[in-house]
């Protein structure tokens, strides 16, 4: 995982994630994917090739694609914030992504 956040469900808002993870496929070279979504059904979409890897973009991306969803739960009268998105969990979602449309194992 290069970089990425988790608000945690809160107040019955399923919160929020979006994470960039890097898989090197060897030979083929590395490829960059895209969890985001609701924390308790995130979607995995591959990055085009030409993505540049810039970690500050990233980061600025996931602050704002968050935000809605910490004014989510504080608008139904909870508390959140931003945390760090477990990595094995997000990868998890990505080597489930590559199993299921190509029936690649990722180590």
């Amino acid at each position: 995982m290069l970089a990425g956040g988790i608000v945690e469900p809160g107040a019955g808002a399923p919160g929020a994630v979006i994470a960039y993870v890097a898989v090197s496929g060897g030979v083929q070279g590395s490829r960059l994917f895209k969890v985001v979504g609701p924390a308790n059904a995130p979607v995995v979409s591959e990055l085009p090739s030409a993505t540049t890897v810039d970690l500050g973009r990233f980061d600025r991306e996931a602050q704002r694609e968050l935000e809605p969803a910490i004014r989510a739960i504080a608008a139904l009268g909870g508390k959140s914030a931003i945390a760090k998105a477990s990595p094995a969990w997000v990868c998890g979602h990505v080597k489930a992504h590559l199993k299921t449309t190509e029936g690649i194992d990722v180590e």
